[in-house]
C-alpha cells in the first residue's frame, strides 16, 4: 500500500517527522527522593514481600522495535511514524501483561488494581529502532526485558548483541526467537528461564524471590458483568481496564448497530466507563497514594486530523480516477459527525468501503483506497495507545463522537473576538456561548454524567477546546482539574502517552526560578513582568530566587535551557503563529521556531511557563510553541491559546511564582500529602477567574471595595481548600449581599468568557510532577512499615 502520495505533499509533514525520536531525558532537580526499589516495594498499604529485591529491577519492560524509515513520510492525517502502525497489536498484546513481576502472585492481586490507580505499575512499553537496541548492551538489573521485532526485522542480526550482552534479554519474533507470542503462560515459563540465566553479579536471594514469585503467577480471580458489549474501538480502552480487574465474556462479537447513530456507541461507553469507575470507588482510599497521586481517572478521547489537510491540493501526478475517489474519502472523513459514516451514494460506499477484486486462486476481497486504509491503521494505533494508557492507571476512556472536531468553526469565530482590538465584552460573550452551544451539541449528554463522577482529575486527549465544555453553568476546566494531551503530530501524541517516570520534587527545589526575557528594553511592556515579580518578592526572597537572563537569539536560549538545572523556567516575550506556518517565539529582533532547537537542546526543564501570545493557538495548526517545547523534553506547558494582555499576563506569572513559594509547602503540610503540578496550575486559573469576576461586578457598582475584598478572601480559601463547588460558595456570600442569583450567572457567564483565565491551556503531562517533603514522606513510609 503506498501512502506516500499522501505523505509528501502534505506541508505539515517536517512538523510532524521532527517528533518521531525518542525524546531525551528530562532533568529534573533532585528527580526522586522516595526510592525505586527497597522502600518503595511498599505497594498501596502493605508490604508485598519482607524480603526486598534490591540489586534487580522487578519491573517487566517491553521494548517494540521500530525500523527506521523516511522521516519525510509520516501518515497523512496525523502524522505517525509509518513503521510504528505495523506494530500497534504489540501495544495491545502488552496491555493485558503484568508489569511487574509481583503483579500476578497471591498477594500481588489483592492490590494490582491500587497500583495501576496510583499510577505506580504503568505498562513499560517504548518504541527503539533497531540502531538504538543494539547500541548498548543490555545490563543484568533489568532481566525482564522483553525486545519485540517487527517481521521485517530478522532475529539473527540480534543474536550476537544478545549473546555478549552481561543478561540476554527475551526476544519475540515470528521465528527465531525466545518467544513467537505473547500470552500469559508463554512469558511466565520463559521468565523462569531467565531466571536460571541471571549473572553471578545479582545476589542469589533477589534471584531466588523473583523465581519464586514468577511461578506462583495466576490470573486474576475470574469475575463477569452483568450486561455484554458488542466489540468496537470505542470501548476497547475500556474493555482493557475491565479484562485487568478479572472480567471475561464481556463482548458477544462485533458490534452490528454501527453507522451515523449514536445511541448504540455511547450506550456501550457509559456501561463499561460506569463499571470502570465503581471498582475505582470499591479500592477507596489507600495510603500510598499521599505520595503517588492518582493520576487523571478519566481520559476524554477524540482521535483528530491536521487541520490543514482538508485543503491541501493533492499531488499532481495521482491517477485521475484515483484522485476523484480519494477525493470522496477526505469529504466523507471531513463530514463525519459519530463514529460511523453515513454513506447515501454508490461512490461514497465505493470509496469508502473498497473495489471488490478477484484473487489468482478465484477468492473475491476488497482493496480499500489508500487514504482510507491510511487513516483505519491510524485509528487502529490510537486505540492500542489508549489501551495501554487505561491498563495503565486502570482509568476510564471516554472516546468523544468525530463532531467534537468540527467545533473549530466557533472557535475560530470567537479567538476572533479575542484578537479583535475593539473589546466588548457582550459581543465576546456571545461568541463564547456559541462555541459552548456547538461543544453541547457534540458531546453526548450522557458523557456529563460520567465527567461530573471524575474525581482525580481529567486527562483531554483532543485537539478540540474540549476544556470550554459547560459543565452545570461552567467551563469543564473550572469544575475539573484538566490537562491536555494535543493529538496531533501523530508521533509527539505517541511519545506523551508513553510511560512517564514521576517527577518527585520537594519545595525547596523551586529556590531557584528562571526567567527568561526576550524583550528589547524599548519595548513597552518590557518592563511589566519585573514590575509585577518586585510586588510579590518581599513575601518569597526566603523561600526563592528569581534569576532573570536575556535570551535576544537562539543561541542565547539554547544556553540558558541547558546551564538551568531547576526545574521551572518563566520565558516573557512575544509569541505569534501565523496560518499554515510553525509558531515562533521572537527573542529580540530574531523569530525562532522551537522545534529546531531539537538536537541542540540537552537539558530542559519539566515545568514552562509560556508569558507570551498564541504558544498554543486556538485556530492555528499543530506545529505549536508549546508542542515544540513538550517535544524538546518539557513535561508540563503552560501556554496560551489567544494574545495575553501584558499586565495581566506579568500579574498571572507573579501569582505562580508566589503559589510555588507559599501555597505549595502550606498545602502539602495541610493535607498531609504530596500535590500535583496539576493542582498548582488549576487552582491558580480559578483563582484568575474569581478576581476577573469579582472585578466585573466592582467596575459596574454592584459590590463595593470591601465587599470585594472579602469574598475574594473568601472564595481563595474555598479553592484552596479543595472545595467542591467554591464559585458555589462565592455565589452565595453574594447573594446575601441582595444580588439575585439569576443576575449573579449572567455576570459570572460574562466574566468566563473575558476572563484571562480562559487564555491558558496546561498541555503535557502534569500529573507526574509530584512535589511533597522529604521528611513528611520518611514519617509515612516509617508509619507503614510499622504497621501490621
Amino acid at each position: 500500500m503506498d501512502w506516500s502520495y499522501y505523505c509528501t505533499f502534505h506541508k505539515c509533514a517536517r512538523w510532524s517527522a521532527q517528533a518521531t525520536r525518542p525524546s531525551k531525558p528530562t532533568a529534573t532537580a533532585k528527580v526522586c527522593f522516595v526510592a525505586q526499589s527497597g522502600r518503595a516495594e511498599i505497594h498501596c498499604g502493605k508490604l508485598l514481600r519482607k524480603t526486598l529485591i534490591v540489586d534487580l529491577d522487578p519491573r517487566i519492560f517491553f521494548v517494540i522495535v521500530i525500523p527506521d524509515g523516511d522521516p519525510t513520510l509520516a501518515t497523512p492525517t496525523q502524522g505517525f511514524a509509518v513503521s510504528l502502525l505495523h506494530m500497534s497489536w504489540a501495544i495491545r498484546a502488552i496491555s493485558h501483561l503484568p508489569t511487574h513481576i509481583l503483579d500476578l502472585t497471591d498477594e500481588g492481586r489483592e492490590v494490582l488494581l491500587a497500583r495501576r490507580v496510583t499510577g505506580t505499575s504503568p505498562v513499560h512499553w517504548y518504541g527503539q529502532s533497531p540502531r538504538a537496541v543494539r547500541s548498548i548492551p543490555h545490563p543484568p538489573s533489568a532481566p525482564f526485558t522483553v525486545i519485540i521485532l517487527p517481521s521485517s526485522e530478522n532475529p539473527r542480526d540480534y543474536e550476537e548483541w544478545a549473546k555478549t550482552s552481561p543478561m540476554r534479554p527475551t526476544i519475540v519474533a515470528e521465528s527465531g526467537g525466545d518467544l513467537s507470542e505473547l500470552s500469559l503462560e508463554l512469558l511466565q515459563a520463559q521468565f523462569l528461564k531467565v531466571c536460571d540465566r541471571i549473572p553471578d553479579t545479582i545476589s542469589k536471594e533477589s534471584v531466588a524471590v523473583s523465581r519464586e514469585a514468577i511461578a506462583a503467577w495466576r490470573p486474576m480471580p475470574a469475575r463477569r458483568l452483568d450486561y455484554q458489549v458488542g466489540a468496537h474501538n470505542t470501548i476497547a480502552p475500556n474493555l482493557v481496564s475491565l479484562t485487568l480487574a478479572g472480567y471475561e465474556d464481556i463482548e458477544t462479537g462485533p458490534l452490528e448497530q454501527i453507522g451515523s447513530t449514536l445511541t448504540p456507541y455511547v450506550d456501550q461507553i457509559v456501561k463499561t466507563s460506569n463499571s470502570i469507575f465503581d471498582e475505582r470507588a470499591k479500592l477507596g482510599e489507600r495510603d500510598l497514594q499521599r505520595i503517588f497521586r492518582r493520576p487523571p481517572d478519566l481520559n476524554l478521547f477524540a482521535p483528530s486530523i491536521y487541520p490543514d489537510f482538508f485543503t491541501t491540493p493533492f499531488p499532481l501526478d495521482i491517477d485521475i480516477a484515483l484522485r476523484r475517489e480519494t477525493l470522496v474519502v477526505r469529504q466523507a472523513l471531513e463530514r463525519q459527525t459519530g463514529y460511523g459514516f453515513d454513506l447515501k451514494t454508490e461512490a461514497q460506499k465505493k470509496a469508502m468501503i473498497g473495489t471488490i477484486v478477484r484473487g489468482d486462486d478465484g477468492g473475491i476481497s476488497t482493496r480499500p483506497n489508500p487514504l482510507i486504509a491510511a487513516r483505519a491503521s491510524e485509528l487502529f494505533l490510537n486505540t492500542e495507545l489508549m489501551c495501554a494508557l487505561t491498563a495503565s492507571e486502570f482509568s476510564v476512556c471516554v472516546r468523544l463522537p468525530n463532531e467534537i472536531n468540527r467545533t473549530i468553526g466557533s472557535v475560530r469565530s470567537f479567538a476572533q473576538q479575542f484578537r479583535s482590538k475593539e473589546k466588548k465584552s457582550r459581543k465576546r460573550l456571545l461568541a463564547f456561548r456559541q462555541v459552548q452551544a456547538r461543544l453541547a451539541g457534540a458531546v453526548p449528554a450522557e458523557f456529563i454524567d460520567l465527567i461530573k463522577r471524575s474525581e482525580s482529575g481529567i486527562r483531554i486527549i483532543s485537539d478540540a477546546h474540549v476544556e470550554w465544555l459547560d459543565v452545570d453553568g461552567l467551563p469543564l476546566f473550572i469544575r475539573k482539574n484538566c490537562s491536555r494531551i494535543p493529538v496531533t503530530p501523530g508521533n509527539l501524541f505517541v511519545d506523551q502517552l508513553a510511560p512517564r517516570r514521576r517527577v518527585h520534587l520537594m519545595p525547596q527545589d523551586f529556590s531557584s526560578v528562571l526567567v527568561l526575557s526576550a524583550l528589547k528594553r524599548e519595548d513597552p511592556i518590557a518592563k511589566f513582568l519585573e514590575t509585577a515579580f518586585e510586588v510579590f518578592e518581599p513575601q518569597w526572597r526566603n523561600n526563592l530566587t528569581v534569576t532573570y537572563k536575556t535570551v535576544a537569539s537562539e543561541v542565547d536560549l539554547i544556553n540558558a535551557l541547558n546551564e538551568f538545572k531547576g526545574p521551572m523556567v518563566i520565558f516573557d516575550g512575544h509569541g505569534s503563529h501565523s496560518a499554515d506556518e510553525p509558531a515562533k517565539l521572537h527573542l529580540g529582533d530574531e523569530a525562532i521556531d522551537v522545534w529546531s532547537l531539537r538536537d541542540r537542546v540537552h537539558s530542559m526543564p519539566p515545568i514552562v511557563v509560556l508569558s507570551a501570545c498564541d504558544t498554543h493557538a486556538a485556530d492555528r495548526n499543530h506545529a505549536t510553541t508549546a508542542n515544540g517545547f513538550m517535544s524538546l523534553g518539557a513535561r508540563a506547558v503552560l501556554s496560551s491559546v489567544f494574545p495575553l494582555d501584558a499586565r495581566a499576563a506579568a500579574s498571572f506569572a507573579a501569582r505562580l511564582v508566589y503559589r510555588v513559594s507559599e501555597f505549595v509547602p502550606g498545602a502539602i503540610k495541610l493535607f498531609d500529602e504530596a500535590i500535583t503540578w496539576t493542582e498548582v496550575i488549576a487552582g491558580l486559573v480559578r483563582m484568575q477567574l474569581l478576581t476577573d469576576f469579582l472585578r466585573h461586578l466592582e467596575d459596574k457598582k454592584a459590590i463595593d471595595r470591601d465587599t470585594y475584598m472579602r469574598i475574594h478572601l473568601e472564595g481563595n480559601q474555598a479553592i484552596n481548600g479543595r472545595s467542591e463547588d467554591p464559585f458555589g460558595i462565592v455565589l452565595d456570600s453574594l447573594e446575601k449581599c441582595g444580588l439575585t442569583r439569576s443576575s449573579l450567572k449572567l455576570d459570572l457567564e460574562t466574566a468566563v468568557a473575558n476572563s484571562s483565565a480562559l487564555s491558558y491551556l496546561l498541555v503535557g503531562r502534569p500529573e507526574t510532577i509530584i512535589i511533597d517533603d522529604r521528611d513528611r514522606v520518611a514519617g509515612q513510609l516509617n508509619e507503614l512499615e510499622q504497621s501490621p
